[in-house]
């Protein structure tokens, strides 16, 4: 077992460790004093008829008491601020790496998952590694001072417990591995019910619309008994290795005072010589029970170990150099130059895909369903990288610029837009923390939501709740909108982000975005005929590496696909 990897995490606090293993080893010395002491009760002050000898060691005992306690209470302060740090950094690694993953990456997992890494693997590593691990660690020198005692005391008693104190030991290691097995299953279906849960909550309402609670209910309850199942097992694994172990430690213990009692009755030995050994042993009786404990802690940690370092063997995202340029785009032009992209690679999406969007344009991106419309949006968002190619704004490689530059000067609002269970305030400021009060107004109002903003008692107060429940699909839409508007992107990407509108109100904000935001780059996703037509230019995606461009009513006239593709909405209009 590589017990080494856990004391990575204890090196940035070395000093506060050290320290606590420093008070540790002070305690260790203090509470061995305790059973000499009772050899002196017995053998001097009992044998003596000594009063005043005994109200001497009784009043040492108390001191020893008293000093084990405060040092047991700055250790145990130690130890928690140690636990404390470690978990913090460990949990600040673990989301930064998950945050730092491709999207591409992170959508081969599960939200649910990743949640489960960061609550129930960075728990039972840190617990390891802040308790278990300088428990151990001082387990040693505490059976080294115990055994050097007993041997002070009676030579013959050290020899005859070390004949027989690794038979302590090897029951535990006999048991670990099936325990570990059983653990390791018990985990992963305790991250499916996690996975199960955070699904079920996220489309409550789809359950409810579907009227699918009972089915909900009945696998999660079926997940429940496999867990209940799993649970069980290692409980009776735990059961067996703790009832063996106190099995082994009663007869070796019996054994201890046989010879020991033989050994006073013979006179070769003090009562009080033999009752501070078998106190002595008692103690390693309780080290053997914390090494068994400490075993089944590890096995915990080692799964856990093994499962995040999976994540942290993810497929990192590109890391920026220090020499990239802070890149200001100054027309937002757009291009493509031979662009190739795959989700799989027996599936090719784009192949050597060329085309440019002039600055200051409004375009609109139209095809067939599953043609990769949302795909060159997610390209342009650097969301997914091409497989081969560039794309330029401006003539920068999007690639190359830094991304907290980057996403700065864009603007993307999706078809099912993400808001937060919180202000409509803070919703739209979201995309620039710094924005004003006058620049969120002015943003809601470009996006056609401030008059309705402005009937709501709490007006830009007003909490939204989880996923907007409070808002219809259509104003969650143009709070996405103004979200995106607030910081003033050079390029905005609108990928079916009106659809829940009305054409009316969709080309009012269209209208407003282009009077008064002349110089932004807008490209529209969309199948609704009178958004099409309000663009400058209609970019229609012929093939994986082929897109026409031109006016929307020229391409009618020339292309019969772009017309077969709006023929239902063109009866009545033409």
């Amino acid at each position: 077992m590589k017990i080494s990897k856990f004391f990575v995490y204890l090196i940035p606090f070395w000093k506060e460790e050290c320290l606590v293993l420093l008070l540790s080893l002070t305690s260790i010395v203090l509470g061995l004093a305790n059973p000499y002491l009772t050899k002196l009760i017995i053998d001097k002050a009992y044998g003596n008829k000594d009063f005043k000898l005994f109200i001497i060691l009784i009043a040492i005992g108390g001191i020893i008491f008293i000093l084990n306690g405060v040092i047991a209470g700055l250790g145990g302060y130690l130890s928690r601020y140690i636990y404390l740090r470690i978990k913090f950094r460990l949990n600040r690694q673990v989301f930064k790496k998950l945050q730092g993953l491709p999207y591409s990456v992170l959508q081969d997992g599960s939200t649910g998952g990743y949640l489960y890494h960061i609550s129930y693997d960075v728990e039972t590593i840190t617990r390891f590694v802040a308790v278990s691990l300088p428990q151990i660690i001082s387990f040693i020198p505490k059976t080294l001072f115990i055994v050097a005692i007993i041997f002070y005391l009676n030579w013959k008693m050290a020899l005859f417990s070390l004949m027989l104190i690794p038979f302590f030991y090897v029951l535990p290691f006999y048991f670990i591995n099936p325990l570990r097995k059983r653990i390791t299953a018990c985990i992963k279906n305790s991250e499916g019910i996690f996975i199960r849960l955070q699904e079920a909550f996220s489309h409550m309402q789809l359950i409810k619309a579907f009227g699918k609670e009972g089915n909900e209910m009945e696998g999660y309850i079926k997940n429940l008994k496999n867990n209940f199942r799993f649970n069980l097992e290692i409980t009776k694994s735990e059961i067996l290795i703790s009832f063996t172990n106190n099995l082994a430690s009663r007869i070796i213990s019996g054994l201890i005072v046989f010879y020991g009692g033989y050994q006073v009755i013979r006179g070769k030995m003090t009562l009080g010589s033999f009752s501070a050994i078998a106190i002595y042993f008692s103690q390693l009786a309780g080290l053997q029970n914390s090494f068994a404990s400490f075993l089944q802690e590890m096995s915990r940690g080692l799964i856990s170990q093994e499962r995040l370092e999976g994540v942290f063997k993810m497929e990192a995202a590109t890391i920026e150099k220090a020499e990239k340029e802070e890149a200001i785009f100054s027309k937002g032009k757009v291009e493509f130059k031979g662009v190739s992209f795959s989700y799989k690679k027996d599936k090719t999406i784009f192949e050597d895909l060329s085309f440019s969007i002039e600055g200051g344009s409004f375009i609109a991106l139209v095809g067939p369903s599953g043609c990769g419309k949302t795909t060159i949006i997610n390209l342009m968002a650097r969301l997914f990288r091409p497989s081969t190619g560039e794309i330029l704004i401006d003539g920068f490689n999007i690639s190359d610029v830094k991304s907290a530059t980057f996403y700065k000067q864009i603007g993307i609002v999706l078809q099912e837009p993400f808001l937060w269970n919180d202000t409509i305030e803070n919703n739209i400021r979201y995309a620039k923390e710094d924005a004003s009060f006058e620049e969120i107004k002015e943003a809601a109002r470009m996006a056609c939501i401030g008059d309705f903003i402005n009937t709501l008692p709490e007006g830009y107060s007003t909490v939204i709740g989880e996923n907007a429940c409070k808002l219809s699909e259509g104003q969650k839409q143009r709070l996405a909108i103004s979200r995106a508007l607030v910081k003033r992107p050079k390029v905005l990407m609108l990928d079916e982000a009106m659809s829940s509108l009305d054409s009316i109100t969709e080309t009012k904000i269209i209208k407003n975005i282009k009077e008064d935001r002349k110089d932004i780059t807008i490209i529209v996703v969309s199948h609704r005929l009178s958004t099409v037509m309000y663009a400058d230019l209609t970019y229609f995606i012929n093939s994986p590496h082929e897109i026409t461009i031109g006016e929307p009513k020229g391409l009618f006239e020339k292309n019969k696909e772009f017309y077969n593709l709006f023929a239902a909405q063109l009866k009545g209009q033409l």
